[in-house]
């Protein structure tokens, strides 16, 4: 510490700074509060609240005591809604008003499925005992030792780097760097004209890939490789790296830059012919005269440019080959289209749109397919597409077979007809029967309707409900002017809406997504899951068991989205249905026992209409 001193020697005030001895430093007041107001809240962290001390006495309580006695009332408030009053009053946005979600192809259906993989596997996990995790810990931990071992590097994202997987024996022998002090003279001094060139370590680089990327030889890289050790060819992210190059190529010294002002040098004896390892201080080689060395960027090296001119030569050859495949599938693909348009333009419909019989008989013939043969008995494109979408859980109905057979009831003569039931015989995925509920509309196998005895509201929402987009599975996308199925529907809300659960439930997904945003999965019972996406905040987590009326997240605009909105679906065993006139959950076990019931009854009617071969003539 400086002390100023004001003397005696002089007439006039003469200030000297001298230096004096203390054996302490004064802290700072500021610094004193801190330090105590960092113990305090230590002391108060550590206080067992809940078990000696109340829950209650927590000063940490008031902080969110207020946003849940909100949560509360706003779920209480939620809960006292008249959802028949609601739907009464739902409106419904024309299209020029609208602003859609565009979930940019997210498959929700996988989605749901992997969620409730990942969901079990954890649960599952949570279930062992601490003796059979540690044993898996180190199972785990063993195998990434093993992987890690093996010297796999992950690939740059720097487009000044092109990583290479670089394979290190942990079987090489280390070989003995060379001191500087056996060397002092080894400073560059090689008769050949060279220059020094730079080159900054990124994430993922290697030795191996460094020398690919700059066309440098491999030969030289192979001796490099004998003579210095695996640690001293290990390079750090952010140093740099030092090639002395002569015109033909040939490398003459290389410095790795480590740590601590240090750097390897590995030069080329004259002598021997052979590369020489030394450790030494950053620079070393130039001795002196270190700021005379300009280095010059590894970009400028010829082999370099010369390996650029041969990647950008093979990658514009890689790109014409892939638009010359490109233009032969499209015409193959044109050449189909036609040769199917000219097929089915030929086909001549057994029944037409009056006398179609309300039982269909077909089977596959050994030149045709199901829509070949689904055609010619004058089933309609929708249906066709309708018959694909219920079966795709079980099999792939276009790898149907020649001999394999199916039949499809309907609900009157005439193409103005709906469908009722599906049977499909294959000899090699066997047989499926399926059978539309009369009031969701979706079809269940016999014993695959199995409704929750649990309530379940209708909106996951408070107050006036606006659909910005409806259940769609023909939906044409406004962007990509595609038909594209739109399997939720999306209500117009404001950034910050809150969001409740409709039902009992379980969260098995609470992520963001590229395409969905901050997006939330609850599995229900009874079968049902709900999804919903584009919020900005969730309030609960994966694994959270919720109520209804629970507040599970707020409304939000993230994700593809071109309006704030929330995106709500429902989906039942598996498939997705209208969330508007889906079926649902109205009370006790009696209502969903009279619920299974009567869809068995159905069911009963519908088996025994399928074997009524009458039903198959023509009246």
């Amino acid at each position: 510490m400086i002390n100023i001193k004001i003397t005696k020697s002089t007439k006039s005030e003469d200030y000297v700074a001298v230096e004096r001895d203390i054996s302490a430093s004064t802290i700072p007041s500021r610094h004193i509060f801190a330090i105590v107001a960092l113990g305090i809240i230590s002391v108060l962290l550590a206080l067992p609240f809940g078990s000696v001390i109340p829950v209650g006495s927590s000063p940490f309580t008031a902080f969110t005591h207020g946003r849940l006695e909100q949560n509360r009332i706003y779920e209480q408030e939620y809960l006292k809604i008249n959802e028949d009053i609601t739907e009464a009053n739902l409106v419904m946005q024309t299209n020029n008003e609208s602003l859609e979600n565009y979930d940019d192809d997210i498959n929700t259906e996988a989605l749901i499925a992997e969620s409730s993989r990942d969901f079990s596997f954890h649960r599952e996990l949570g279930t062992l005992d601490s003796s059979k995790k540690d044993n898996l810990d180190k199972n785990v931990h063993h195998e990434r030792q093993r992987f890690t071992a093996s010297g796999f590097t992950a690939k740059s994202d720097n487009k000044d780097s092109i990583s290479d997987t670089y394979l290190s024996s942990a079987l090489t022998p280390q070989k003995p760097s060379i001191s500087i002090d056996d060397l002092a003279n080894s400073t560059s001094s090689h008769a050949t004209n060279g220059k020094w060139y730079e080159k900054k370590i990124n994430r993922g680089d290697t030795i191996s890939s460094i020398f690919n990327y700059l066309n440098l030889k491999s030969e030289d890289l192979k001796q490099i490789q004998d003579a210095a050790s695996d640690s001293d060819l290990n390079l750090i992210v952010g140093k740099k790296i030092h090639f002395y190059i002569d015109d033909n190529n040939n490398l003459l010294e290389m410095a790795i830059t480590k740590n601590n002002n240090k750097q390897i040098r590995i030069y080329k004896d004259d002598y021997n012919n052979k590369f020489l390892v030394v450790n030494e201080r950053v620079f070393a080689q130039f001795g002196d005269s270190r700021n005379k060395y300009k280095f010059t960027s590894t970009a400028l090296l010829p082999s370099f440019i010369q390996a650029e001119k041969e990647r950008e030569q093979e990658r514009l050859k890689k790109e014409s080959l892939l638009i010359q495949k490109k233009k032969a599938e499209e015409e193959q693909h044109k050449k189909e289209l036609l040769a199917q348009k000219e097929a089915d333009a030929k086909i001549v419909p057994k029944y037409n749109a009056h006398n179609r019989p309300r039982l269909i008989l077909g089977a596959i013939s050994s030149a045709g397919s199901f829509d070949r043969e689904a055609k010619i008995l004058g089933l309609t494109n929708t249906e066709i597409v309708t018959i694909k979408t219920q079966c795709s859980r079980k099999f792939n109905i276009n790898r149907l077979k020649p001999g394999d057979t199916f039949k499809i009831l309907f609900n009157g003569v005439g193409q103005g007809s709906s469908m009722t039931a599906i049977s499909i015989n294959s000899r090699r995925f066997g047989r499926i029967d399926l059978y539309r509920h009369p009031q969701t509309h979706v079809f269940y196998e016999e014993n695959g309707y199995n409704p929750s005895s649990g309530s379940f509201r209708r909106f996951p929402l408070a107050g006036q409900i606006k659909v910005n987009s409806p259940f769609n599975l023909r939906r044409l996308h406004p962007i990509k002017h595609v038909i594209r199925p739109h399997y939720g529907v999306d209500f117009k809300v404001s950034v910050g809406t809150p969001i409740y659960a409709p039902a009992d439930g379980i969260v098995t997904y609470a992520k963001y997504m590229r395409g969905g945003g901050y997006s939330l999965i609850i599995n229900h019972n009874g079968g049902y899951t709900t999804v919903y996406m584009h919020l900005s905040k969730f309030d609960v987590h994966q694994g959270d068991h919720v109520h209804i009326g629970q507040m599970i997240g707020k409304a939000g605009n993230t994700g593809n989205s071109t309006g704030a909105h929330l995106h709500y679906e429902v989906h039942v065993n598996g498939s997705p249905v209208d969330p508007l006139k889906v079926d649902l959950p109205t009370g006790n076990a009696q209502t969903a026992m009279k619920l299974r019931e009567a869809f068995k009854n159905t069911v009963k009617i519908l088996k025994t209409d399928l074997n009524r071969i009458t039903l198959a003539e023509v009246r």
